[in-house]
């Protein structure tokens, strides 16, 4: 596998996490039998998928889902009271605020 081939894929998904997702959703396609979009020398899914990635062999409603816009989706709720906002302020460093909210045990 050509591992520069991940920096031709960043061209069509920028973020490397969504990238994954992505090749390993079409990785699992080709695997259950999807027709290839590129030609096939045999090749593990996963190099054909990133070489179907690299290649914009996609149209942009099946790679959409994959790019990030930035902010949350619509449909996404968040309780309120269940944020928790980050300490520190005033000239302090801010810290996450922890899970729980009992202290941590070492």
């Amino acid at each position: 596998m050509d591992p520069l081939i991940v920096f031709d894929c960043e061209n069509a998904v920028p973020n490397r996490f969504a990238l994954a997702v992505a090749a390993a959703g079409r990785a699992r396609a080709l695997s259950r039998g999807a027709e290839p979009r590129v030609p096939d020398e045999a090749t593990a899914p996963v190099e054909l998928a990133l070489r179907e990635i690299a290649g914009n062999r996609f149209q942009p409603d099946e790679v959409k889902p994959f790019l990030l816009a930035g902010s949350v989706p619509r449909d996404v709720r968040v309780r309120p009271g269940r944020q928790r906002k980050l300490r520190g302020g005033e000239g302090q460093s801010l810290a996450a605020a922890p899970a729980f909210g009992q202290r941590a045990v070492h």
